[in-house]
């Protein structure tokens, strides 16, 4: 039997470092020290994670527009791992194979950057399309990987709204032999007392994440009155039955995603605020395909994406998926959570 740790919210956010100008590259080696050191990796790992960040954040000042940083801890069945995302919203690359080679450069520069990323990472992905930008992805594993024939991937982002330092969002994973479970959460309003509101209910997830969807919002709305509420959404997945149970209320977007076809199928919510206002909870049930994306956000994000409009994307790692929906749908205005992943892979 085998289940995830669980820490506090906090350690779930992500930062972000918008690359506008030469300092901000210093800022988010900075960052990404501080976020290394405190992920528990031997000194050679931890001492990659500035210099990954450093040679995409100089990629971005020097060929992209709108780029950004983010950082964030990632759980994984063997423990963590730590995720360099790198977004910008153009020119993209022509041709990405070309680029990951040493020596090839677009601006007279030495042309090493994207190469270097790649073998100092666990695992690396890029997504580029032209004219619309480039994704590219760094992992490195805090222990080493397990294999498995049931396993889920996962990967999210979660930022709070921009001039806030914590995100009323929230989002945690478990593991239970084989079975996983997703929470999304988006604390009523934005700040302090919607991430306490958030924080109590993934505080319920943690001791109670074996529980259905349907018991666990039941519960949640009992525990959380008197707080800001929130809206929340559990999807819970039997990886061996290929079964997925859901259960929303409020603006929780569920979806889940052929990686083959990249036809979506809705999960449905429930109108309501947990903790303050719910006529009912209903659960739903689904079978899955294989090799299916969960995708899951809060309304920081616009619902109004497509994955047919991204060719080859279903295929890319959680992690990228999170960033190009991130990039291409927040509004900006709010906290922001996106949480991808990869349903009974094998990959």
């Amino acid at each position: 039997m085998e289940v995830a740790s669980h820490t506090h919210t906090a350690a779930r956010s992500t930062v972000v470092i918008r690359i506008d100008e030469q300092s901000a590259i210093g800022d988010a080696r900075r960052v990404s020290t501080k976020i290394a050191a405190g992920a528990g990796l031997k000194e050679s790992l931890r001492n990659n994670v500035p210099l990954i960040v450093t040679e995409l954040a100089t990629n971005l000042l020097l060929h992209a527009k709108d780029g950004e940083i983010l950082i964030h801890l990632t759980p994984t069945p063997t423990g963590s791992a730590v995720e360099i995302i790198a977004t910008d919203r153009g020119p993209g690359i022509a041709d990405v194979k070309r680029a990951l080679d040493d020596g090839y450069s677009r601006a007279g520069t030495r042309g090493c950057g994207l190469g270097a990323v790649k073998r100092l990472s666990t695992e690396f992905d890029i997504y580029s399309r032209q004219p619309s930008g480039t994704v590219v992805m760094s992992r490195i594993f805090t222990r080493g990987r397990k294999e498995g024939s049931a396993r889920a991937h996962v990967s999210a982002i979660c930022v709070p709204k921009p001039g806030e330092h914590i995100s009323g969002d929230a989002w945690q994973i478990s593991r239970l032999g084989n079975h996983f479970g997703a929470v999304v959460i988006d604390g009523l309003g934005h700040g302090p007392l919607a991430a306490e509101a958030a924080s109590r209910a993934i505080d319920i997830f943690d001791e109670r994440h074996s529980i259905t969807p349907q018991e666990y919002l039941e519960s949640t709305h009992l525990v959380i009155q008197g707080s800001r509420g929130a809206a929340a959404a559990f999807a819970r997945v039997d990886l061996e039955r290929n079964t997925l149970q859901y259960a929303g209320v409020g603006n929780i977007v569920g979806r889940l995603a052929d990686a083959r076809s990249r036809k979506t199928r809705s999960l449905i919510s429930l109108d309501g605020i947990v903790g303050a206002q719910i006529r009912k909870v209903r659960q739903f049930d689904y079978q899955l395909s294989p090799d299916e994306l969960l995708i899951m956000h809060s309304d920081g994000l616009s619902e109004r994406w497509n994955l047919e409009d991204y060719p080859g994307l279903a295929q890319a790692d959680v992690a990228t998926i999170a960033g190009v929906l991130y990039r291409d749908a927040k509004r900006g205005r709010d906290d922001a959570t996106v949480l991808v992943a990869r349903l009974n892979s094998t990959r």
